[in-house]
C-alpha cells in the first residue's frame, strides 16, 4: 500500500491538519467537483497562510484525478472512478505520486482453457472420380463419376488462439467522516461484451488489491478469489467461502456465449473497514471488451461511493 498510503492518506491528513485541523476537513457541509470550478484551487491555495502548508497542499491540486473538495475548497474524497491502466496519467503516476497503473500487463496471466475436443463430428462431402492421370472419369452418357467421401473435423486447438491481457483499475477514497467503511458482499459491478467468433473456454477474471484504512495502515485481503467467464459451457463451480472468516476479495464465475452482454461481480467478505480502495482487475481483451462507462459500485458499497455531501 505504500504509494495509496504514504502518498494519499497522509499528504491529505497532513493537509487537513495544517489548514483547519482533521474535524474541521471532515465535517463541513458543502462539497463540490473539483472540475466543475476553478475556484477550488483558488480556495485551497488561499487558505493555508504558511508556505509549507501551500506545498503541502500542492499536490492534491495537480491531481488529474476527480475528487470532492468541502466549502472551503479542502479534499475530502475521491468518487469511485475507473479507466484502463495507463489512460489516467499518459501511464505515468500522476503528481500526486498516486501510481494507477498496476502490475505490468505481461506479468499476469488471463490465458483461457480452451478445450481441444473436435467442432463437430467427421462430415462427407461428395468429389469428382479422376483416373491415375487426374482426368475426371465419366459414365457411359459422359457424365462426370462423382463420390462421398469422409472428411475430418476442424479441432479447436487452444494453440490457435492469443490472449491478450489488458487491466483497469477502480479508485475510491472517502475522509469526509474520518471513519472507515463497512461494505461486504457486492463491490464493484463490471459489464463485459464477449466478442463473436472467440473459442468456447474458460476465460479467467483476475484482481490485485491496494486498500487502506483511515489511519494510513494497509490492510488488504487475507485471500483473493479470482473469477471466471465461461463461454458456450457451464459457468466453473466457485469456491466455498461460507466458512471465510478473514477479510477476503473475490470474483464471479459466470457463463455466456459468443457475443453476450455479461454483469460480472467483485464481492467482498469481512471486511473490517476501509477508507480507500484501489484495485485493479485484468482480463482478456481479445476476447472481451469492457463496456464504455460499466464500472459501478455495487452494493452497499454504491450508498458509500455515491456520497457527495460529506455531512449525508
Amino acid at each position: 500500500m505504500n504509494s495509496l498510503k504514504k502518498r494519499l492518506i497522509s499528504l491529505v491528513l497532513l493537509t487537513c491538519v495544517a489548514l483547519s485541523s482533521f474535524a474541521g476537513c471532515s465535517n463541513n457541509d458543502k462539497s463540490s467537483k473539483k472540475d466543475s470550478s476553478d475556484d477550488n484551487k483558488t480556495s485551497q491555495t488561499d487558505a493555508a497562510t504558511d508556505p509549507a502548508e501551500k506545498t503541502t497542499a500542492a499536490p492534491i491540486l495537480d491531481s488529474p484525478i476527480e475528487f470532492v473538495t468541502d466549502e472551503n475548497g479542502n479534499f475530502i474524497s475521491f468518487p469511485m472512478q475507473s479507466a484502463e491502466i495507463g489512460n489516467a496519467s499518459n501511464g505515468e503516476s500522476n503528481s500526486s505520486g498516486i501510481d494507477l497503473n498496476g502490475q505490468d500487463p505481461e506479468s499476469i496471466d488471463v490465458s483461457p482453457s480452451i478445450p481441444s475436443s473436435p467442432d463437430s463430428e467427421p462430415a462427407t462431402e461428395v468429389v469428382e472420380v479422376t483416373d491415375p492421370q487426374g482426368e475426371p472419369v465419366t459414365d457411359s452418357e459422359g457424365n462426370k463419376t462423382t463420390e462421398y467421401v469422409t472428411v475430418a473435423a476442424t479441432e479447436n486447438k487452444a494453440e490457435d488462439y492469443k490472449s491478450v491481457t489488458t487491466g483497469n483499475y477502480i479508485l475510491w477514497m472517502d475522509i469526509s467522516k474520518n471513519e472507515d467503511f463497512i461494505f461486504n458482499d457486492e463491490f464493484v459491478k463490471i459489464t463485459f461484451e464477449v466478442k463473436e467468433g472467440i473459442p468456447d473456454g474458460e476465460y479467467p477474471i483476475t484482481f490485485v488489491t491496494d486498500f487502506s484504512t483511515i489511519k494510513g495502515v494497509t490492510l488488504n485481503p487475507t485471500k483473493i478469489y479470482n473469477g471466471s467467464i465461461t463461454v458456450g459451457g457451464d459457468a466453473k463451480k466457485g469456491e466455498d467461502v461460507s466458512s471465510e472468516t478473514d477479510f477476503i476479495v473475490y470474483g464471479d464465475h459466470v457463463s455466456c456465449k459468443q457475443g453476450d452482454t455479461v454483469d460480472f461481480y467483485i464481492r467482498t467478505k469481512n471486511n473490517p473497514g476501509l477508507a480507500a480502495t484501489l484495485l485493479w482487475f485484468y482480463y482478456d481483451s481479445n476476447a472481451m471488451t469492457v463496456k464504455s462507462n460499466s464500472v459501478k459500485p455495487a452494493g452497499e458499497f454504491a450508498d458509500i461511493s455515491n456520497r457527495v455531501d460529506s455531512n449525508a
